[in-house]
């Protein structure tokens, strides 16, 4: 086994650190961030390694297809994972979360405690408690560090949701940058026009070579205001096949073609695979 640096929880406004301790097995330490845009159908599942071999798993998906994922790409003997987060607690996002709970070992989970009257988000709280995991509730302006150069900033929500009641949740979902060295990644669970504009107001560096489209390429998302402000280079749908949401839409579609976007799609590519020394990157379909 070998042993991995810590991973850092910083809180900037008032420049505390936190320290998690970690204990998943690296497969390999070769300078390289590998990020894993699993095709799980009609949801989300990302999957990221650092080059120190800190892992992270954001949303599970609608159904257990993320615990083969993670069989396909983890070592067999490797059953921990340091760090897991909901951005927000829809079926599409949490289902299979619970599965993966009930199978691995979870360091650091990181989610909003809402109160929302839902039997899965029941289940998915519960699966929680027993895991025995340390929570952090996100908000603005934490940064969690992974090693190695390698940073999870959470740029939305803006304030704390633990407690509150809600059951529309879209708006409300853990928005990350994943930054390696020059190398940025915004990962957007399924914000909704009306924060994207929330985003864009709070002065946050939106800039990102890669951007995972919001809410599976719902008209309702990837606003040209957005668009402008990320300025990605590339953008990653992750969406089922023939759902019947018509998702990604055309309209959505149409923005990332006139913004010049190269776009990958999990329904027409496949799982998506990112490979980064911090300055170049490679995109990469595995399946």
């Amino acid at each position: 086994m070998r042993k991995l640096s810590l991973i850092h929880l910083v809180i900037l406004l008032c420049l505390s650190v936190f320290a998690f301790s970690t204990h998943s097995i690296a497969s390999s330490k070769d300078g390289l961030l590998k990020i894993h845009f699993f095709d799980v159908g009609q949801g989300d599942a990302i999957f990221v390694e650092a080059p120190n071999g800190s892992q992270v798993l954001i949303d599970g998906g609608p159904d257990n297809a993320v615990v083969q994922k993670l069989g396909e790409t983890m070592p067999f003997y490797d059953k921990d994972i340091d760090l897991v987060v909901l951005t927000h607690s829809d079926a599409d996002h949490v289902t299979g979360l619970i599965g993966v709970l009930e199978r691995y070992e979870i360091e650091n989970i990181v989610y909003s405690n809402i109160v929302r009257k839902s039997s899965l988000y029941n289940a998915w709280q519960e699966v929680v408690a027993k895991e025995g995991a340390s929570v952090i509730d996100p908000m603005v302006n934490k940064v969690i560090d992974l090693g190695n150069g390698v940073i999870l900033a959470i740029i939305h929500p803006a304030e704390s949701l633990a407690g509150k009641v809600m059951d529309k949740v879209n708006n409300e979902s853990v928005v990350l940058m994943l930054k390696y060295g020059e190398m940025e990644v915004l990962l957007t669970g399924d914000i909704e026009a009306r924060a994207e504009r929330q985003i864009i107001l709070s002065g946050v560096a939106l800039d990102a070579d890669i951007l995972k489209v919001a809410h599976h390429g719902s008209r309702t998302s990837t606003s040209e205001e957005f668009l402008y402000g990320v300025s990605p280079q590339v953008a990653v749908i992750q969406v089922g096949a023939k759902n019947r949401y018509g998702h990604p839409t055309k309209e959505v579609l149409g923005r990332l073609e006139n913004f010049g976007i190269k776009v990958y799609r999990t329904d027409v590519d496949g799982s998506v695979k990112i490979v980064s020394d911090g300055e170049n990157y490679q995109m990469i379909i595995t399946n």
